[in-house]
């Protein structure tokens, strides 16, 4: 059931993304639909090189204070998927991509991917020492 729901989906999107890319091509030209769609690749490009690297140091700073970066790690995988969105073809990809980069708005996607898959994700307890045997990660999911 779900295959058939999310192969709809997809097919509803590329019908929208093929609108939209029409509809601006009519007004814009092909020339400048092309440099637009060129240029929001190449800017999204360096937008994710940025934001990736802002939540790499995020995620740094967690490990180095012993704890797991389940929220950092959310953020690098919702930067991502901001970033192949800006890189695909499209204006409406675009658009979603732009707003996966913005800060508040991933705050509220993981906000919903936590109240969905909550119990999927491990919980927050201290990462095992650095250098410590295996025993010890052992030891603390033990005690979870």
């Amino acid at each position: 059931m779900w295959k058939w729901v999310l192969f709809l989906l997809f097919c509803a999107f590329v019908a929208l993304e093929t609108a939209v890319l029409m509809q601006v091509g009519s007004r814009l030209g092909v020339g400048w639909t092309l440099l637009w769609m060129l240029g929001s690749s190449v800017a999204g490009l360096l937008a994710v090189r940025i934001a990736g690297l802002q939540a790499l140091v995020r995620i740094h700073h967690k490990l180095r204070a012993q704890e797991l970066p389940t929220e950092e790690l959310l953020d690098m995988a919702l930067i991502l998927l901001g970033g192949v969105l800006l890189i695909a073809p499209g204006f409406v990809s675009d658009a979603m991509g732009v707003l996966l980069l913005l800060r508040p708005v991933r705050w509220v996607v993981r906000g919903m991917f936590r109240a969905v898959y909550g119990e999927l994700l491990p919980p927050a307890h201290p990462a095992p020492r650095p250098g410590a045997p295996m025993d010890d990660a052992i030891e603390i999911r033990a005690r979870d």
